[in-house]
This record gives structure tokens, C-alpha cells and sequence, in this order.
């Protein structure tokens, strides 16, 4: 009997996922106490305050990568559960609707070997009476024999003296000879029916060992499935529990990231109070090292809302603010989709720091067009209640020679030519 298997590879290569999740889960994340107001030894006015601010803000902006980061794994390794679980309910099923049929197919072997019992019991009895209803006409017809033999010496002379007794041993004669033909012909048909129903019998027996043999091979099978299906019981039962510690550690990680959001809107708040009052010391031109505060996110020359235009260039020539280096292989990182989505459907995702600071400040800075003139991407800046964060500080992300000029349609923007011949640009900036 051919049945489709459950294959233990398959169940092997989800038993391999379900222990990279459990290693996943067995990861514990230290939260980073960031500070959100300067050291008591720094001047509120002096830009070490600010740097320091930054630098923390630069932490849990970090942080919040590295949770983000989790959250899409966890959700992840939970959706694959949710959907191992759900696959192994199905085979579940199937096991059991395999088991139930092969025990109505017990069932009905088990009918079908009773029958033949039952025939083949019938048979021998029926070829047990034939043999002695043979033996009895045998002993006829040895009887007749013996007198058709007796009576086969007497000559002709002896017919014609015993006038008395001619007619009777006449008919004597004709009667032996009628039923010798007739025990003749019965004894062939009562052989012949002999050997049909010892044939039969044997047919019977052998469809009877079949049926036997076929009825332990489903019974065995029904008892392979029946382990199966414990196995598969046991699976979705830990399956279950890593899903249940998969929303634990998801439920832990939004907390710090919650947490961590309202810090890092205190600290912006910080930052955004110090521009206000001491903003006199934002760099207008000359060197710069990375992390100084340039300007802020404005809506300058061809722009339909506060954003900032970021790009590097691979040169000191040209358009700065034509990109031509890939800022988000790990200069900066997109992270997993936000709450907004734009008109034409693409959900704006998240950065995060990479090898460099994130060039505007705010707690939550996201994406709200990839890569367009070359490799330049629109960065938002957004308050902890979803709102825009404008007048964001804007920052150098690396050292070098800071210019500051209006394009044609009016946008501010600056730029910052770096030591290893690279150009950055900031553009729609606050005037």
C-alpha cells in the first residue's frame, strides 16, 4: 500500500529554524542610559554642552537601530512560527484522516477475511460429506461389481438347462451392467467435483493469508502514523511556547524603544532650546568636524514640505548635491517601514547611524524618498507624537571645508568638501 509520506527532512529544517529563534530569544539587550541634560562641569552655553547632547542623542538613535532591528527579526521569526504552526496543524489533520482511514480499511479486511473464513469453513464441510457420501456409493459399487462378476461365469449351456431361473438372471444381468455404467459416471463426477472444491479451498486459503498479510501492513502503517502524529503534536506545542517567548521579547523591546523615544525627544528638545537661545554658533563656513551643527530642516527653493535633500559626492567638482556615493550601504542604514505612507503606496522607512552620524536630529528620522539625482535620498525629521520636527538641527557627518549657497529655485543649501576629495550637501535649509 502506497500512502504519501510526512518527510522528517522538512520537519528536520524546522526544527533547525525553531533553534536559531530560540538562540535569538536566549539574546538579552541592555538598555543604554542615555543622559539628557550636560554634565553639571560644562557651560549650558558652550558647545561641548552641545556635543555632549548630540553624542547622546547619537546613542540612543544608535540604540534604536539595534532595537528596530530586533523588533524585524522577532516579527519575523513570529510570522514563521505562526505559519510552521498553522503547516504543522494541516499535517496534523492529515495524519489523523489517514489514521481513520486506514482503520475503516481494518475494518473492511477484517469483514473480508471473516467471509472467507466463513466460505472456506463451508467448502470443507461440504467436500467432508462428499467424501462420505463417495465412500458409501463406493461400497455400492463394489457390491455390484462383485455380483456383476459372479454372474459374468455362467456360460450359455447353463442358461438353457435352468429354464426356471433364465429370465431372472437375464434381467439380473442387464440391471448390473445399466448400473455399473451409472456408479461409472457418478464416481467420475464426484472425483472430478473433489479435486474442483480442493482447488477452490486452496484459492480460498491463499486470498486468506493475503487479506492477513495486507491487514498487518495497514495496521503497522496506522501505527507509524500514530507516532507521527505525537511527534508533530510535540513540535507545535514548542513551537507554540517560542512564539509565546517570541511576544514577551517583542512586548520588552518595545518598551525600551518607547522609553528611549522619550528621551531621545527630551534630549531634541535640549538641542532645539540651545540653537534658539545660542544660535550664533552654528558654522556658517570654514573646517568642521563631524557632528557640528550646520543649519536646520527647512522647505527652501523646489521642496513641498520641510525635509533635507542629503547626498555625497565623489568629488569636489560638479553639482554637490548630485550624489554619486551610496549613503545607505552602512554610511547610514534603512531600517524596517514607519507609519506613513506615501501617495504612491511605499511605506517611508525608518534611519539609523551607520558609520556616520544621522545628519538631522530628532527622535524618529525617516525616509520619504530614496535614491533619486544620483544617490541623494530626503530625510524628515519627527517629533515622538508623529509630528514634524521642524527646524531640526542639520549636522556635518564628516570633517572638512563647510560652504554655504542658494541654488536657482532659491533653496539654502550647504556644503562640505572633505578631506578625501568627497562633497556633501544639505539642502532646503532654514534661512
Amino acid at each position: 500500500m502506497k500512502r504519501k509520506n510526512i518527510t522528517y527532512t522538512i520537519l528536520g529544517i524546522l526544527f533547525l529554524g525553531v533553534l536559531s529563534f530560540a538562540l535569538l530569544l536566549s539574546y538579552k539587550h541592555e538598555p543604554v542610559v542615555a543622559q539628557t541634560q550636560c554634565p553639571p562641569h560644562m557651560a549650558p552655553s558652550s558647545v561641548e554642552c552641545l556635543d555632549y547632547l548630540r553624542d547622546q542623542l547619537a546613542i540612543i538613535q544608535k540604540q534604536q537601530g539595534n532595537i528596530q532591528n530586533q523588533l524585524k527579526s522577532v516579527e519575523y521569526q513570529k510570522l514563521s512560527l505562526e505559519e510552521k504552526i498553522e503547516y504543522t496543524n494541516n499535517l496534523i489533520v492529515q495524519t489523523e484522516s489517514a489514521v481513520k482511514q486506514l482503520q475503516i480499511e481494518i475494518a473492511a479486511t477484517d469483514i473480508e477475511i471473516g467471509i472467507l473464513q466463513k466460505n472456506i469453513k463451508e467448502k470443507e464441510d461440504g467436500i467432508s460429506i462428499l467424501k462420505q457420501e463417495i465412500q458409501v456409493l463406493s461400497g455400492m459399487v463394489n457390491e455390484r461389481i462383485t455380483e456383476s462378476y459372479k454372474y459374468s461365469f455362467v456360460n450359455q449351456f447353463e442358461l438353457l438347462l435352468d429354464f426356471k431361473n433364465i429370465s431372472n438372471i437375464l434381467r439380473k444381468i442387464k440391471y448390473l451392467e445399466m448400473t455399473r455404467m451409472q456408479d461409472k459416471k457418478s464416481l467420475e463426477e464426484y472425483t472430478a467435483k473433489t479435486s474442483e472444491l480442493v482447488i477452490e479451498e486452496s484459492q480460498l486459503s491463499a486470498t486468506k493469508s493475503e487479506l492477513e498479510g495486507k491487514r498487518e501492513e495497514v495496521e503497522k502503517e496506522r501505527v507509524e502514523l500514530g507516532e507521527k502524529k505525537l511527534s508533530l503534536d510535540a513540535q507545535k506545542k514548542e513551537r507554540e511556547t517560542l512564539l509565546a517567548q517570541a511576544r514577551v521579547k517583542e512586548a520588552q523591546l518595545l518598551a525600551t524603544y518607547q522609553q528611549n523615544l522619550k528621551k531621545a525627544q527630551e534630549l531634541d528638545q535640549a538641542i532645539i532650546a540651545y540653537i534658539g537661545k545660542y544660535g550664533a554658533q552654528a558654522a556658517n563656513k570654514g573646517y568642521v568636524t563631524a557632528g557640528t551643527w550646520i543649519g536646520r530642516m527647512g522647505n527652501t527653493g523646489w521642496s513641498s514640505g520641510a525635509h533635507l535633500h542629503f547626498s555625497m559626492r565623489g568629488s569636489h567638482s560638479g553639482n554637490p548635491c548630485y550624489g554619486t556615493i551610496p549613503v545607505l550601504s552602512g554610511y547610514l542604514v534603512e531600517g524596517g517601514p514607519s507609519w506613513i505612507t506615501g501617495f504612491d503606496g511605499w511605506r517611508w522607512p525608518y534611519v539609523h547611524p551607520g558609520s556616520w552620524r544621522l545628519p538631522i536630529a530628532g527622535p524618529t528620522v525617516v525616509m520619504s524618498q530614496n535614491y533619486h539625482q544620483g544617490y541623494a535620498i530626503d530625510l524628515i525629521s519627527y517629533k515622538t507624537n508623529r509630528s514634524v520636527n521642524y527646524g531640526a538641527p542639520i549636522y556635518a557627518v564628516m570633517e572638512g571645508t563647510l560652504y554655504k549657497s542658494v541654488d536657482g529655485h532659491g533653496g539654502e543649501y550647504a556644503y562640505i568638501r572633505h578631506p578625501n576629495g568627497w562633497t556633501s550637501c544639505y539642502l532646503h535649509l532654514q534661512k
